[in-house]
């Protein structure tokens, strides 16, 4: 009974300390992305909490939308572009034309290092 118990405890304990080294590394993560950000285009405080916060947003409904097995390629395209839309709009009415000038290189850039 005493080994049951104990390795329940092991368990439990690798368990929650896995779990908090995935909550640090996504919090250091957001960290480096908002000065990123920051850095990048010249951003506030305040914008670069918006820009993180409107992106999360849409990355979680586009995701609902990219997962939905029963789409197909060209309803999940129709579905994706309204959102894509919304979020460009949210975006533009935090940024400066300058700034959402560069987040769209930015974002261009990023869509070639990973097709290459």
């Amino acid at each position: 009974m005493k080994k049951i118990i104990t390795a329940s405890i092991v368990c439990f304990s690798l368990i929650f300390s896995a779990h908090a080294q995935t909550s640090t590394k996504a919090k250091h993560g957001a960290v480096e992305t908002k000065q990123m950000l920051k850095d990048s285009l010249h951003l506030t405080d305040v914008q670069a909490d918006s820009v993180i916060s409107i992106r999360e947003e849409f990355k979680a409904k586009m995701k609902n939308v990219t997962s939905d097995g029963t789409l197909s390629a060209d309803k999940r395209k129709e579905e994706l572009k309204p959102l894509r839309e919304q979020m460009k709009m949210r975006l533009k009415a935090i940024l400066t034309n300058e700034q959402m000038e560069k987040l769209q290189e930015m974002r261009k850039g990023k869509t070639n290092d990973d097709n290459q």
